[in-house]
């Protein structure tokens, strides 16, 4: 009975340590993955082995926060960071990486880009998703030129209109910005502020008023008279105008507007002959026949008919072209010509008959 009771004892020592021994390799660790957390319980003798029996797979770029060969402690905490692509533009220079970071900052840290005096968008501590955008400004070197200005500045602003901003630059809203306001500042660039200016400007000129002529057989041959003023009349033109930093670039031609429109003067001319001339005029007695030389132009007037200063209505006047001896007859039937030079004024189809209508004005000699 001794013995099988020290048995019983043995046995019961030898039950008792082998479960100390397992809920001793049993252990509590702490799984984050994508955002999870769990708690699982585990034989594994390491993090590579608590993850395989946790059904967790890792792809080739995956971390995990201890290595997979850390020995496995109880309330360890492990931590699976998933790969993933984002895009990454710093100073302007784009690319997309394969980072593990949860936060900006992390991925910064990851690619070794130095956040010191940079601007970085988003904020440090984002966490970072599958396909987001970081936008990281270091500080750089340019130099801004506006309104005859060079001015060289230091900043670390994400894009030229953040940087000419910064600078109190103020843009009209024609004016045009090189490189593009969306752009990113790099060491070494020239922002160049073009101020652009459109305005439409008007030419004014005048309009000449008409001359016209008026006989008048009140007024003795020869006399003028104005019977209405002339008056110049005004004509506008537009044109729109583009100045680029008070230069003009280009010029375009809008239309034209009458505002003011020119008004004819009136001038009478006497035809009535006076005493003196009713004397030259008369036939002298000495003579039986006149002449006279001087230019002689044309008017439209019906038959081979002609106007004279002085000689009576129905004096029938021989006209010779001194330069080709043609002549031609003519019946007086009306006054003029009241040009200095000119002594008769002939009918369109009396002057074709001595040299063509385009000459103008002949030189001729007339009898009567």
């Amino acid at each position: 009975m001794a013995l099988r009771g020290i048995l019983r004892v043995f046995l019961t020592l030898a039950l008792a340590a082998s479960c100390i021994g397992y809920f001793t390799a049993e252990k509590q660790v702490t799984i984050s993955d994508r955002g999870r957390v769990r708690k699982v319980m585990t034989f594994a003798p390491n993090v590579g082995a608590a993850l395989g029996r946790a059904g967790i797979k890792l792809g080739p770029d995956d971390r995990v926060q201890p290595p997979l060969s850390t020995k496995l402690a109880v309330d360890r905490r492990i931590e699976v960071r998933r790969a993933k692509h984002v895009v990454v533009v710093v100073n302007g220079s784009r690319s997309v990486e394969k980072v593990t970071g949860r936060t900006v900052s992390e991925v910064l840290k990851e690619l070794s880009v130095a956040p010191t005096g940079a601007s970085i968008k988003p904020a440090p501590r984002t966490a970072v998703t599958k396909g987001a955008q970081i936008m990281v400004a270091q500080p750089v070197a340019t130099v801004i030129v506006h309104d005859g200005i060079s001015k060289a500045v230091t900043s670390n602003q994400l894009t030229v209109a953040a940087l000419l901003k910064e600078a109190g630059v103020s843009l009209g809203p024609q004016d045009r910005v090189e490189p593009d306001m969306a752009s990113y500042p790099s060491s070494g660039t020239t922002v160049n502020v073009v101020r652009v200016n459109q305005v439409v400007e008007k030419k004014r000129s005048s309009i000449p008023f008409r001359k016209l002529i008026e006989k008048s057989d009140e007024l003795e041959l020869g006399v003028r008279k104005v019977k209405k003023a002339g008056a110049v009349g005004q004509r506008v033109r537009s044109y729109r105008v583009s100045y680029e930093n008070g230069k003009v670039k280009s010029k375009v031609f809008i239309g034209v507007e009458d505002i003011r429109a020119p008004v004819d003067e009136l001038v009478l001319v006497g035809t009535k002959p006076s005493k003196a001339d009713a004397v030259k005029a008369a036939p002298s007695k000495s003579s039986s026949s006149r002449s006279s030389t001087g230019d002689a132009s044309w008017y439209a007037q019906p038959g081979f008919t002609a106007a004279h200063p002085t000689l009576p209505f129905g004096t029938v006047v021989k006209v010779t072209n001194l330069a080709n001896q043609k002549s031609v007859t003519v019946t007086i039937a009306d006054r003029g010509p009241f040009s200095e030079g000119r002594i008769i004024d002939l009918s369109d189809i009396a002057f074709k008959k001595i040299a063509p209508l385009g000459a103008g004005v002949v030189k001729v000699k007339i009898e009567w």
